[in-house]
């Protein structure tokens, strides 16, 4: 089968743009408003989902399958809904769609919750983009090479260069990225790193490691539209990346655990502790 030229069919400003859409007219109206008739519970009590969830999905679903034809969709809120009966496994591209990574945070009125969405070739995930409505800053991979962060008056590229983390103002100014973290405070876990626990939201953990705010995640439940992107993310950034069992790359599908760090010299001692 010849490979689909993707680069030529996916436009990022597009993608923003309907992010943004999404943000504007269904994520954010409800944002703080929710009944209870809006809120629903999956596996656990905690582990929620909304309104603003489902119709986001649905949204995001009819826009990004016209961009590829033949394309599959993987959504957190329909996937297991209708037993993959509209899941071609076959397919060669895949995308990969969290509606509100960090629902949790979401109906709690706390504003790290994001878009997060992934293109996977042969189940492999190959770029990814995501949007935080509370702080209207957009992230992607540029090339598998860096990760891009921009609003409407800043654009900052964030690479790992001689293991050092680099910020290349190409627009504005480096202040998007401490307005995506003003809020934040790291804790320092028992081993003695920066970590991220209990945040409710893997695209915004993953975002704390690429900026150096963190020094590693660790996730032993891998499902395709969380990891798939922050797979992408921390490939593209120049952190490490390690699996078990051991894989060369990650897959949607993959089943096992994911830990993500900013270096090998964090990797070696975490992986005699937890990996």
């Amino acid at each position: 089968m010849n490979k689909t030229s993707v680069n030529k069919k996916i436009d990022t400003n597009y993608i923003k743009k309907i992010f943004e859409q999404a943000s504007n007219e269904i994520i954010m109206p409800l944002y703080g408003k929710l009944k209870g008739s809006q809120i629903s519970s999956k596996f656990r009590y905690d582990d929620y989902v909304t309104e603003a969830d489902q119709k986001t999905e649905a949204f995001l679903k009819s826009k990004l399958l016209k961009l590829i034809n033949g394309s599959n969709f993987i959504g957190e809120e329909g996937f297991y809904l209708d037993n993959n009966k509209m899941f071609n496994p076959y397919s060669e591209l895949t995308w990969t769609c969290d509606p509100i990574d960090g629902t949790f945070n979401y109906v709690n009125s706390l504003d790290q919750f994001c878009i997060m969405v992934s293109l996977c070739r042969d189940k492999m995930p190959i770029t990814c983009w995501l949007y935080f409505p509370s702080y209207k800053i957009f992230v992607f991979s540029e090339s598998m090479k860096s990760v891009i962060f921009l609003n409407d008056n800043n654009k900052v590229r964030v690479y790992r260069d001689k293991k050092m983390i680099k910020f290349d103002v190409l627009k504005g100014s480096v202040t998007i990225i401490d307005s995506l973290f003003r809020d934040y405070q790291p804790k320092i876990d028992k081993f003695g790193y920066l970590s991220a626990k209990n945040l409710h939201c893997a695209g915004y953990e993953i975002v704390c490691l690429v900026c150096g705010k963190i020094d590693y995640l660790y996730h032993t439940h891998i499902t395709p539209w969380d990891h798939s992107p922050v797979y992408i993310l921390a490939k593209s950034s120049g952190c490490k990346v390690h699996l078990r069992p051991k894989e060369n790359n990650l897959k949607f599908d993959f089943k096992g655990q994911l830990l993500c760090v900013s270096s090998d010299l964090v990797y070696n001692k975490l992986k005699k502790e937890i990996f």
